[in-house]
């Protein structure tokens, strides 16, 4: 079966207060969208289309000919960003995974196990969704005995609506021919007269067989809409890192004062002070001590 993928990536990202496109927003040392792509890679997913838009060039700098592009000169929502690859997927079968580009930390795991379901289930179309605290701003999952039946944006739900705590993550995994004649249904009949990705749930319910993955509620599925969501992800990241070089015989100082970029490489039997910041393609050999207010790059002692 072939299987390829299409990040949405063409949006402005206002709320982040720049004119540099969202996607291409650094993550730990490195723009957001290559993580995407990275994990899908892990996936095994080579057959990429990045849908960009605003400051286009930005993200075709960043990701060169690694991918190949689709553009959505005009923003009229995430429906209308996939039409736009319509280059890209009218001659593929198989199965066609949609990523929002905004979500950097989805990791292969997740992209694996939904797939399978996916596959396993029989499914036409599987819609990733969790459970959270606080859905504000979020599509809310509507279901009818049990069944997945619609997905409702914030803008559009009503009050009793807005209750619902099962939240659209913004991953689908849905059969590329179904895909095709789905996105041709799509209306913008909305309050912001968009065309919403979303409406494909509505549209294929009656007909075919549309499930959820239901994946644990993880900072991992979080969109960053805004530069507090990127240091709030960035945060829960990084504790995740130290936690493991600790467990793995790092000894950490103050260890919340302490930023490691996923790409350093740590031995055990490591003493890391305080207020210490390590990035790049850094090695760290066992029994060395890193000093209070370290700043390491790449291997080079930058103060």
């Amino acid at each position: 079966m072939n299987f390829n993928a299409i990040i949405l990536a063409a949006g402005k990202g206002t709320r982040m207060k720049s004119d540099l496109p969202k996607c291409a927003f650094q993550f730990f040392g490195k723009p957001m969208i290559t993580y995407i792509i990275n994990s899908c890679h892990k996936a095994g997913i080579e057959d990429i289309c990045v849908v960009v838009g605003h400051k286009k060039e930005e993200i075709m700098k960043i990701l060169n000919n690694t991918v190949e592009y689709a553009c959505q000169e005009e923003q009229l929502g995430t429906g209308h960003a996939v039409l736009c690859a319509k280059d890209f997927y009218s001659n593929k079968d198989g199965v066609t995974l949609i990523f929002p580009g905004d979500m950097p930390l989805i990791d292969y795991h997740t992209i694996n196990d939904l797939v399978n379901q996916h596959i396993n289930s029989g499914n036409d179309l599987t819609v990733v969704t969790t459970i959270v605290d606080n859905p504000t701003g979020y599509g809310r999952i509507l279901r009818k005995s049990g069944q997945i039946t619609k997905i409702v944006e914030e803008k559009d739900a009503t009050q009793n609506q807005k209750q619902i705590k099962e939240i659209n993550t913004g991953l689908y995994c849905i059969n590329t021919d179904i895909l095709k004649d789905a996105l041709l249904k799509i209306k913008n009949d909305n309050s912001k007269h968009e065309y919403y990705l979303t409406d494909i749930i509505e549209i294929l319910s009656t007909t075919k067989k549309v499930n959820a993955f239901l994946a644990n509620n993880d900072f991992k599925l979080t969109g960053i809409n805004d530069l507090y969501a990127l240091a709030e992800v960035e945060k829960k990241y990084q504790q995740v890192i130290n936690e493991n070089h600790m467990l793995n015989g790092v000894h950490l100082i103050n260890p919340d004062s302490i930023l490691i970029e996923d790409t350093v490489v740590i031995e055990p039997s490591v003493t890391i002070d305080a207020c210490s910041i390590i990035r790049g393609n850094t090695k760290i050999k066992s029994g060395t001590y890193i000093e209070p207010f370290s700043l390491i790059v790449d291997g080079k002692k930058i103060k």
